[in-house]
């Protein structure tokens, strides 16, 4: 019994030595508030101050008119006549308090999820908030949180008779004779401090003016401070006041041409360290319609989404998502698969309410920044009261992750938060579409417009009508003499290239592009382009050099894919310098997933994820690899289209950061042609053809179809293909064909010129469809019937989909070509 009980007791004893040290590890990552600059708050005026009523700014489009009570505001546009309100309305009920908000304050906490503050309840119901009008802006400092009222415990209770004469009696006796302070409120102040023993104790006041005039004398006009209260707390043992959340933040609205600006001032924001912010939400229900309204949001949610506001979905879950993507740091999708869904790669959502719609586009912050989509629902007696549709940003001042810790009976999540804070204003732009019945369409021109006069855009001259992506090599285990070992072996090599080539144009197809996935560094699965390993079982570098001298003689451009982020192995790698950390200053990888569990094979091979420092190393030999072979076309598998955020306290790189660093890296190749996959807008302003741009949306409980709402805004401007037609199986040949027609984008394929017979039994065995032979007919037939539409090269001028279901469809192209598709009957119709 003595021997179990020893046994028991150290094995206690280690399992809470070891949750000790790991909850050591996790709290120590906690952020360590570094404290912003002063903000600059001169020609502020407080609201107490304030003698007007409105604010208001004007130009010639719109009049921006803000309530000073409330900080309430109302825009008017002259062109459509119609006035849209920063929170709803309602004709006879009150709007429930969440939809009354302007802003949305949350901060961290260690154990828990953050907290939410009402900026109504914590800053505009005490009038703590103050103006500055200037240069056609309105800005509103808020004060959120603090004390709101003092109370007996922010009194020192108990105080040395020697302190309270030298520190407290003799300098406001000093205030006496000066004038400051009458000897009647002073002998008050001695009267309800009384004496015994050496100690002046405090008595119970229950006036709460007593309560102020008495903090103020002590800690305002006598030399008694807040050290000493607290050392007299602890020597006497009284409680003191507790230390609540207080921020600050300023937000600018500015007018412009098509609407207006909001500004979330990064520099004008007060945290502690207690009290560090997470997020704040902006606008949230501004424009938003009720009961009675009519409308629909739109979301460039893969190839687009669409949202009927009366669509009966009321209490549906929801949506939520990171613009641009999750961040591969954060959480645990290195171990279980993330849930199925498209990506949402661009900045701005549209907003219809009665046939009149605006954009909202974020200028600054976007990679910091969450989009949130809902309905906002009050029931009374049974029915709905309130019904209240809303879209908006949720902007990120740190990155926050969770560690689960696991004891023999619970778990336990413990948060844990960056040292730094994301410096970046948040800037969005409400954009408002100038005519009555707008549709989305018409939110996707505005867009366009919006993207042309960003990125100084110009109309490309012909539309590419076909890509195919060759794949190189793969990594093959085989044996010797019973021993294992690896050997790249080929799928395509220099003559496969030359070979499908042919093929496809003795169908008759001359115009198309070439890229070259997986020619070197081990095949498909590359180790990191730090450098470039050629190998003789795909090409060599001769071969190559070969290759695309002939493919140039024969004006087919010959795209060189490359990786940026991903490195499969640690080949050429240190993974203590080289690799992306997370919070907990772990190297960021991936493994592929088992279908059957969702979760990583291990089995299998490692892909690390490379930080921006390798990144950019990757960008300066591909330059130099791309200028020894001559040739100035190269393609990136993942650049752009993903992120990974540097989240170790020494070295911390915001999404926004490392953004800002792949558009510099794409920049140094502006002497080439860039082909990218799937990216999102900070690199795709940048590519000259995009390749696996989705085609469909994520089908999110709340949705009601897909439409092609990113297709539109890139139409004319942007070469793009969806996915490879043979290697995306979820759909048949037929329907990628008819998204083709309708949204004008090329066609894609991906071979091999060897038979994939023999990855079967290998870890590659998700390329089986891509064998050449299985598809010559296939792309013949798609290619001719698109090319005999005369589509090509041509601008969609209109677009409507014509159904409850989304499944019929009508697109029409410059000169009227309307083209009527139905994708339950997976066929097409040339209207007259």
């Amino acid at each position: 019994m003595k021997r179990k009980m020893i046994k028991y007791s150290v094995i206690l004893l280690l399992v809470l030595s070891l949750t000790t040290f790991v909850l050591v590890q996790v709290l120590g990552a906690k952020t360590k508030y570094v404290e912003r600059a002063p903000y600059d708050k001169t020609g502020f005026v407080k609201k107490e101050d304030y003698t007007q009523d409105e604010i208001v700014i004007e130009n010639t489009k719109y009049k921006f008119i803000l309530d000073a009570e409330d900080t309430n505001f109302e825009l008017i546009d002259k062109t459509t006549n119609q006035t849209w309100y920063s929170t709803p309305k309602h004709d006879t009920l009150l709007i429930p308090s969440d939809a009354r908000e302007l802003f949305v304050l949350f901060y961290e906490r260690k154990i828990e999820a953050s907290k939410r503050m009402s900026i109504n309840d914590e800053s505009v119901q005490y009038d703590k908030y103050e103006f500055r009008v200037k240069d056609n802006t309105i800005e509103v400092l808020y004060e959120v949180g603090g004390k709101h009222n003092l109370t007996m415990t922010d009194l020192p209770r108990q105080v040395s008779s020697e302190d309270f004469n030298t520190k407290i009696l003799e300098p406001l006796q000093a205030k006496v004779q000066e004038g400051v302070i009458t000897q009647r409120q002073l002998t008050s102040l001695l009267n309800n401090y009384i004496e015994t023993d050496g100690i002046r104790y405090l008595k119970t006041i229950a006036s709460q003016e007593s309560i102020d005039t008495f903090y103020k004398f002590i800690f305002e006009y006598s030399d008694y401070t807040y050290e000493d209260y607290l050392a007299d707390a602890e020597k006497y043992g009284f409680e003191t006041s507790q230390q609540l959340p207080y921020f600050e933040f300023a937000v600018k609205y500015t007018l412009t041409d098509n609407g207006f600006e909001v500004r979330l001032i990064n520099d004008s924001i007060v945290e502690t360290e207690k009290f560090p912010i997470a997020y704040i939400d902006i606008l949230p229900f501004f424009g938003t319609g009720n009961m009675g309204d009519q409308g629909f949001t739109v979301i460039p949610d893969g190839s687009g989404i669409y949202i009927d506001h009366n669509n009966l979905k009321y209490n549906t879950v929801a949506y939520e998502k990171r613009v641009y993507g999750a961040d591969l740091s954060i959480g645990t999708a290195n171990e279980i698969k993330p849930q199925t869904g498209e990506k949402l790669s661009y900045p701005m959502y549209g907003y219809n309410k009665n046939g009149y719609g605006f954009i909202n586009v974020i200028t600054s912050g976007d990679a910091m920044s969450t989009l949130r989509a809902g309905f906002l629902t009050e029931v009374r007696n049974g029915s709905y009261a309130h019904k209240i549709s809303y879209a908006y940003y949720r902007y990120a001042i740190r990155e926050r992750d969770a560690f689960t810790f696991q004891s023999s009976t619970n778990s336990q999540r413990v948060t844990s938060w960056t040292i730094d804070y994301n410096t970046e204003d948040y800037v969005s732009s409400y954009q408002f579409v100038s005519k009555e019945n707008s549709t989305y369409y018409d939110m996707a021109k505005l867009y366009q417009s919006h993207l042309v006069e960003t990125y100084l855009l110009e109309k490309i001259e012909q539309q590419e009508k076909l890509n195919i992506t060759l794949l190189g090599g793969y990594l093959q285990k085989k044996y010797f003499l019973g021993i294992p070992y690896t050997t790249v072996d080929s799928l395509t090599d220099a003559k496969g290239v030359i070979n499908i080539k042919n093929e496809i144009q003795k169908l008759g197809i001359n115009d198309f592009t070439i890229t070259y996935s997986g020619f070197s560094n081990q095949g498909v699965k590359s180790t990191s382009y730090v450098k470039t390993h050629y190998n003789d079982q795909i090409a060599s570098r001769k071969q190559l050099e070969k290759l695309i001298k002939d493919l140039k003689n024969e004006n087919i451009d010959l795209f060189l894919e490359f990786s940026a982020l991903y490195a499969a192995t640690d080949k050429d790698l240190n993974l203590d310098k080289d690799v992306t950390k997370n919070i907990f200053n772990d190297d960021v990888y991936r493994y592929p997933y088992l279908e059957s569990s969702k979760v990583t094979d291990k089995n299998k091979t490692i892909s690390y994820v490379q930080n921006t420092k390798t990144s950019n190393n990757v960008i300066s030999n591909v330059i130099k690899t791309s200028n020894k072979l001559n040739n100035n076309f190269v393609s990136f598998t993942d650049f752009g289209n993903q992120l990974a955020s540097n989240l170790t306290k020494k070295n911390t790189l915001f999404r926004n950061e490392v953004a800002a660093k792949q558009v510099e890296m794409i920049e140094r190749l502006a002497d080439y042609h860039v082909q990218l996959r799937n990216p999102n807008q900070y690199l795709a302003m940048y590519s000259d053809q995009i390749l696996d741009l989705d085609m469909k949306g994520t089908m999110h409980p709340i949705v009601d179809y897909d439409i092609p709402f990113v297709a539109l805004f890139l139409n004319g401007y942007f070469n793009y293909s969806g996915p490879a037609i043979n290697v995306d199986d979820s759909k048949s040949i037929t329907w990628h064909m008819l998204k083709a027609i309708e949204t004008g984008a090329g066609l894609q394929f991906t071979f091999t010129n060897e038979s994939t017979t023999k990855l079967i039994k290998t870890e590659y065995n998700y390329l089986i469809s891509t064998y050449y032979e299985y598809w010559m007919n296939d792309l013949k037939q798609v290619y001719q019937t698109i090319d005999g539409l005369n589509i090509n090269g041509k601008d969609i001028i209109d677009h409507k989909v014509l159904n409850l279901q989304g499944s019929l469809v009508e697109v029409t192209y410059e000169g009227n070509i309307k083209i009527r598709i139905n994708y339950e009957t997976e066929s097409y119709v040339v209207v007259s």
